[in-house]
């Protein structure tokens, strides 16, 4: 699965279905943490589909294609979902949670100021506007 196949067939499908039912957590949760996933796959795409990439080489492009899409803010809500807490490195103390999330409670769909409907309707919005303009594969 190509990177344009992924969005597709993934990305879009998964934030539609969000769309049609917007009290769904399930299906916010599986649309933040695809479009997480798309930065991978422009970072394959970029590198020619190689079946071999230098690990350190490929992390700093996807770095680069979150940067240039900015997507951070996308990483960090999926990252809280997919690991449950956000705790630093040089912490002891968890800075975020899913833990908080309560899925009749959209009120709850935050983190550390984060919305995840927002965010998940930006970072769409951001990704649809590469793929309908590009020539990734």
């Amino acid at each position: 699965m190509d990177a344009r196949e992924y969005f597709q067939d993934i990305v879009q499908r998964s934030y539609y279905e969000y769309c049609q039912n917007p009290k769904d957590i399930r299906l916010l949760w599986h649309a933040i943490v695809s479009m997480n996933s798309v930065p991978d796959y422009i970072a394959v795409d970029r590198f020619g589909y190689v079946l071999e990439v230098d690990r350190k080489e490929f992390d700093a492009e996807v770095r680069k294609v979150r940067k240039e899409l900015d997507l951070t803010e996308l990483q960090y809500c999926a990252n809280t979902l997919k690991h449950v807490r956000r705790i630093p490195r040089d912490q002891f103390t968890a800075t975020a949670s899913s833990t908080s999330v309560d899925a009749a409670d959209q009120d709850t769909w935050v983190f550390d100021g984060h919305d995840l409907v927002q965010v998940a309707h930006d970072s769409f919005n951001k990704l649809n506007a590469i793929f309908q303009s590009s020539s990734l594969k």
